[in-house]
């Protein structure tokens, strides 16, 4: 169970929903978690680090605004001065804009979504890569999104879906591109790199609403972020690298139960397929 024990975690947005769930679970296989959120969560962050060190972990919280390149440059040496290193980075951080379409999205905007969803990763990847690769050993995982696939034509009916999240899904394919880049850079190193992107809308605090109302007409269309944690977990486990994949894919790929947070209690399985 502990097999991530003596490894140090670096989580960001781990003040809810996915990235708490993935704190929690690799807390959970030993590793100690330094967690990342806006000082707007700091509340929130510190009740994630308490669930972590409750279950017998460690755990340090740390408020960082990523869409400030000096605030995000301090962010992995003070995840360093905490627990002596970082073996895990988990690019979860994300900025979503408001729904606007491509032609009226302000620069500002633009910018705002780009520096937290793509050089926040880069630079923390940067930041942590020298130890990593000094060591033999690291694992980065960037949380990417369903966004980034192009919906079929036509669009009737669905349009506004499409264009409202191009940017945003743009910034995300962008991610994707670097992950690729990046695995094959650090072939042989013992770094591996992957993205893993939810095969569904997932059941978190922020999307509760649409959860909630997507559990009662399409089922099929929600996964429990239980889901995301074990596809996580086990991307960074088993040190596969330049995977870019959705969390049912791999675990259906794999023939993996989802587990719950603790990693003990089965709460189901993934059966069926699901392709980007």
């Amino acid at each position: 169970m502990p097999d991530l024990m003596g490894r140090v975690a670096l989580v960001t947005g781990a003040s809810r929903g996915i990235g708490r769930a993935i704190a929690l679970r690799l807390a959970a296989h030993g590793a100690s978690i330094v967690a990342t959120s806006s000082g707007r969560s700091a509340e929130a962050l510190e009740a994630v680090c308490s669930e972590v060190r409750d279950g017998g972990g460690q755990a340090a919280a740390l408020t960082a605004d990523l869409s400030d390149a000096s605030a995000r440059a301090e962010v992995v040496s003070q995840a360093v001065a905490a627990f002596g290193t970082v073996d895990i980075l988990v690019n979860n951080a994300a900025a979503i804009p408001a729904f606007l379409p491509p032609s009226t999205m302000p620069l500002a905007m633009r910018q705002s979504l780009f520096a937290v969803n793509l050089d926040a990763p880069l630079d923390l990847i940067q930041q942590a890569l020298p130890t990593m690769r000094e060591r033999g050993w690291g694992r980065i995982l960037n949380i990417s999104s369903d966004t980034v696939r192009q919906p079929p034509v036509p669009y009737a009916g669905k349009a506004e879906m499409v264009h409202a999240l191009a940017v945003y899904g743009a910034s995300k394919a962008a991610l994707e591109r670097v992950t690729e880049g990046l695995a094959a850079e650090l072939h042989d190193s013992g770094v591996c790199v992957n993205a893993l992107a939810p095969s569904r809308i997932v059941h978190t605090e922020s999307a509760e609403g649409v959860a909630r109302q997507m559990a009662r007409t399409r089922p099929e269309w929600v996964e429990p972020v239980e889901t995301m944690a074990e596809a996580a977990y086990q991307l960074i486990a088993r040190g596969c690298t330049g995977a870019v994949i959705s969390s049912r894919e791999l675990l259906y790929r794999w023939q993996l139960p989802v587990l719950g947070l603790d990693g003990r209690i089965v709460m189901g399985d993934c059966m069926t397929p699901a392709t980007r």
